[in-house]
């Protein structure tokens, strides 16, 4: 196929690499810079690996608003293109089999684009669609969307979803719990799995009437549904757990005819939580990852193997102590490429197959910085997306072969021009002895304004989760050189809780909340302020958000070595926050139980409690919350506001009514970070002393 046929309209140069700037003074990154970043994700490449979509994401400022539009560009090198065209937005691209048509999504509709450039619209859906996902033989196109599960057509979606919009009441009423779910309320429609035919006809609701979602929310997309090689079945990804909802972590894979019908769930006996299937190339093996206890939703992700002939599910790598973060299977049916996190990065790992199915240990072949969305070609080529600490995203090439991923290299240059004006200090990796004796990983980042001999502010960043980890990534909330363009060394520990370093480690905050970790960050601070004279202990502040937020407020209750704190979307009163909350089982596994059983509340709620110690706080903090944020409710951040208030305790809160547990639009995240700038530049004196 050509590339010019399928993609005829306006043409932009492929940029190269863009040369330094030489002598010219690079300086420090602003919002308004880091606004202007365009970032690279989803890359497709064509079957025969001779040319690759992806998608690029720009922010408008002014509009209050971020666009994500698709490009295309040959391997070989050459003229990249918008696709379809200039004026399209399109998200989601993707090759049918024979590399002859691309489905793509727009104006929330499913199209397709021919060889010949043809375009044709293929859903005109209430519910929308996306997530478009091709058949083996291209006869048909997989994709959800929204219905209410009990219209047994489009015209009643239809009517539902106008008598709706234009009723003046909007009230919401529940039976159940999980009524509401990250920032959005049930309004009774759920996501399932359609097929279409090519030409746009044969539009069919797969799992017509059924009351979950697939994939499950808020963030599941296309890996969580994948046809069998036959194209006469699909696996996919839903929970169905009824009044149960909002305290089982039980999802379930399931398989379908394409004729629809009755859904089978295949992997009942699991109690914890299976998904993401992923079918071998000759279908006789589903693999899936899968968390073997039940209500823990940081369990390891185990990579599954399922034998569709002897329905025999088995762990593919028992001895493995990593979460199966990702897994693509390669065209040969002989290898699959393995993403998992592995201190502080995510990365690529190979697995061998023999002809009975059984694994070689896992091999790394991509592993420098952070490594995710990984797409093979017939031919051998490998598309992923790297980025680092010190640049965003933008996408690599290799090649798969016998000493694993050959030939790696950068191939878009979407952020060169941009980066090559500042100063973009690296993370500088650090080991310290923790809780128990045990070694913790850490960074240290300077300050771009960073002069030998002279000493600068610190800044402590705490993650989320808690089981999570702070990555060698470019992030488009927490960013590491927005945190330091204030003049602040940063120190950034993945203590106890953190995944990458093995299932113990990750189980250890679980009914510890305010225990090892707060003993890993002290101690991470401390040997971060000894290794690096540079750093000034007397003007340090510390901040995290979500788990890393109560953290902060647990700090302002335990010490007053930080001259201020910035506490996000952090819980402060664990009782109301666990009465509060939408997803049960995560305070059910973290704190014991509900609030009400008494050895849960003996050593958990009554111990762990950032408000507790509430008489204790004395240091400056600042206070950020989303109104719309249904994870930990922004009234946990009003509590803690009022507190220190009452208290006469200097502090300030922001409240953003149109944004949840992450402040994503544009403007929204300018103030973020002129309030989080402003606040430690007011307590911690910016700038270097001699």
């Amino acid at each position: 196929m050509k590339c010019h046929r399928l993609l005829p309209f306006a043409l932009v140069i492929l940029a190269g690499a863009t040369p330094g700037l030489g002598a010219q003074q690079r300086r420090v990154i602003t919002f308004e810079d880091f606004a202007s970043a365009r970032m690279v994700s989803d890359p497709q490449l064509s079957p025969d690996g001779k040319l690759l979509l992806y998608a690029v994401r720009t922010a408008d400022l002014a509009a209050n608003k971020r666009t994500t539009r698709t490009w295309a560009a040959p391997i070989a090198g050459g003229e990249t293109m918008p696709f379809p065209d200039d004026k399209t937005v399109a998200s989601e691209a993707r090759w049918s089999p024979d590399g002859t048509s691309i489905a793509y999504i727009s104006g929330g509709q499913l199209w397709i684009i021919s060889e010949n450039a043809t375009r044709k619209q293929l859903t005109n859906l209430t519910g929308g669609a996306s997530g478009p996902v091709w058949s083996p033989k291209g006869d048909r196109i997989a994709f959800v969307s929204a219905v209410y599960p009990d219209c047994r057509d489009e015209a009643c979606n239809a009517a539902r979803e106008k008598a709706k919009s234009e009723s003046k009441v909007k009230a919401h009423a529940s039976d159940e719990l999980l009524f509401r779910h990250w920032n959005a309320y049930d309004e009774g429609t759920r996501s399932h799995l359609f097929v279409v035919t090519p030409d746009g006809g044969d539009v069919r609701d797969l799992v017509a009437g059924a009351k979950y979602d697939v994939p499950p929310g808020p963030f599941g997309g296309s890996e969580g549904y994948a046809w069998d090689p036959s194209g006469k079945n699909l696996a996919f990804t839903a929970k169905d757990q009824g009044a149960k909802n909002a305290w089982s972590t039980d999802l379930n894979v399931y398989t379908v005819g394409v004729a629809g019908g009755n859904a089978h769930a295949e992997t009942i006996g699991n109690k914890g939580a299976d998904q993401n299937p992923v079918v071998s190339p000759d279908g006789k093996t589903i693999y899936y990852a899968s968390q073997q206890r039940a209500g823990f939703e940081a369990d390891r992700w185990r990579l599954m193997a399922w034998d569709t002939e002897k329905g025999a599910p088995r762990e593919l790598l028992p001895a493995w102590d990593r979460n199966a973060d990702g897994y693509v299977a390669a065209p040969d049916g002989k290898t699959l490429l393995v993403m998992a996190g592995d201190q502080g990065r995510d990365r690529w790992f190979r697995v061998t197959l023999d002809a009975k199915g059984n694994a070689s240990a896992p091999q790394a072949v991509i592993t420098e910085h952070n490594n995710t969305q990984l797409s093979i070609a017939n031919n051998g080529t490998v598309a992923w997306i790297r980025e680092s600490a010190s640049a965003p995203a933008e996408v690599w090439l290799g090649t798969l072969d016998a000493s694993g991923v050959s030939n790696q290299r950068a191939f878009t240059h979407e952020n060169d021009k941009l980066l090559a004006q500042f100063t973009l200090p690296p993370l500088e990796d650090y080991w310290f002895t923790g809780a128990n004796n045990v070694k913790i990983h850490g960074w240290v980042m300077k300050p771009p304004q960073f002069e030998a001999g002279k000493k600068f502010p610190v800044l402590l960043l705490i993650h989320g989760g808690p089981q999570g980890a702070w990555l060698d990534s470019w992030s488009t909330r927490w960013n590491y050189q927005l945190f330091a363009s204030g003049g602040y060394g940063l120190v950034i520990v993945n203590p106890t809780g953190s995944t990458g370093y093995g299932q113990k480690l990750t189980d250890g905050v679980s009914k510890d909340w305010g225990g090892k970790v707060y003993t890993d960050l002290m101690n991470g601070l401390n040997a971060a302020l000894k290794a690096n004279p540079w750093m000034d202990s007397t003007r340090m502040a510390a901040a995290g958000g979500s788990y890393g937020g109560y953290m902060v407020n647990w700090i302002a209750g335990h010490t007053n070595r930080f001259k201020a704190l910035v506490s996000h979307a952090g819980p402060f009163n664990l009782e109301n926050m666990y009465a509060a909350t939408e997803e049960l089982w995560f305070p059910e596994w973290e704190y014991g139980g509900p609030f009400w059983t008494s050895d849960a509340m003996a050593t958990q709620y009554r111990k762990f409690s950032p408000h507790l110690y509430a008489k204790n706080f004395k240091t400056p903090t600042l206070v950020i919350n989303g109104e719309l944020d249904y994870r930990v409710p922004y009234t946990e951040g009003l509590s803690m506001f009022t507190t220190l208030q009452r208290q006469g305790v200097e502090s300030r809160i922001v409240v953003f009514p149109d944004e949840g547990h992450w402040i994503l639009k544009p403007q929204n995240s300018q103030l973020w970070y002129k309030e989080f700038h402003g606040w430690l530049g007011k307590h911690l004196e910016r700038g270097p002393k001699m």
